[in-house]
């Protein structure tokens, strides 16, 4: 979208006094839904003025307020120190957040490089621009919606419906499998405590600083009780069958008469044939012998 210089001008004069980008697209009557595409662009010229904008008026206010703040008015003196803390805070954020993002493009562009990107089809290139766009808006934690129509104003081809898929599959790709588990949440809100400790760290605000990262450790499950499971091989014990039968497992029953002509050929005393004839059931065992058979 090319604009004029004057409506480039009426951008900032309109950003200065914090008109919404619709209302602004609607006051230079230009396509609403191109004016937005524009403005999620970090690199356009529509982005740059709006942002420029707010910087000359918030920096105009600023110096007003620093010429008070001299002349030793004390609300200035306090306000001044206010925005100097904000600003060492917001510098804090760029710092972590852009190492977290520096190394995750880094290991995403290692992967692609490895695959050898120039013989990638077409759509998977742009699959890995579409996921690399829709996590830089997630880690600057804009909301579900915002990030699905953003990516239909960046790919007008997408539906809604494949947007929100692409949403669901990145957060997949950087986390767990699909679907999105409780697991994969708990892991990306944690990272998110973990940036969030780092700022109190730097900032010396050491007691939220352990409550955060107490909670990112509980988030993960750090101390948790392991669930009791029972042993699978105690699960796949199977029954054990005791038999003297041998139909019982499948083989023929031994003649009898061959079993004890067998028994009475072996070299063994007497006794020990007898009890080999009872055992194998060729002859029937008086009750009373039992107690001296088991002596």
């Amino acid at each position: 979208m090319e604009l004029t210089p004057a409506q480039y001008k009426e951008i900032e004069q309109l950003a200065a006094i914090n008109y919404s980008v619709k209302q602004i697209a609607m006051y230079l009557d230009v396509d609403g839904n191109a004016f937005q595409k524009e403005f999620n662009n970090t690199e356009s010229k529509v982005r740059y003025h709006y942002d420029r904008g707010l910087l000359v008026t918030q920096a105009e206010i600023d110096k007003a307020n620093l010429k008070r703040a001299r002349d030793g008015n004390l609300t200035s003196i306090q306000q001044w120190k206010k925005d100097a803390n904000h600003q060492k805070l917001e510098n804090l954020k760029k710092k972590v957040f852009l190492e977290e993002e520096k190394s995750e493009y880094e290991q995403l562009q290692a992967l692609i490089e490895r695959g050898e990107t120039k013989n990638l089809p077409a759509k998977v290139v742009q699959f890995y621009e579409q996921v690399d766009f829709i996590r830089c808006l997630h880690n600057k934690y804009e909301s579900k919606s915002y990030v699905i129509n953003a990516v239909c104003l960046q790919w007008p081809k997408l539906s809604k419906h494949q947007a929100m898929q692409l949403y669901y599959e990145t957060l997949n790709f950087f986390n767990l499998d699909n679907p999105v588990k409780v697991e994969a949440w708990a892991n990306i809100y944690a990272d998110r405590m973990d940036q969030m400790a780092m700022i109190c760290y730097e900032m010396g605000d050491m007691e939220t600083w352990r409550r955060m990262t107490m909670d990112a450790a509980q988030l993960r499950g750090v101390g948790k009780d392991k669930p009791h499971e029972i042993p699978d091989a105690l699960l796949d014990r199977r029954p054990v069958l005791y038999t003297i039968k041998m139909k019982d497992i499948g083989l023929p029953e031994a003649n009898r008469n061959d079993l004890a002509a067998f028994i009475d050929n072996l070299d063994i005393t007497e006794r020990q044939k007898t009890k080999y004839k009872r055992e194998g059931m060729i002859e029937d065992v008086p009750f009373e012998l039992l107690d001296n058979d088991q002596e």
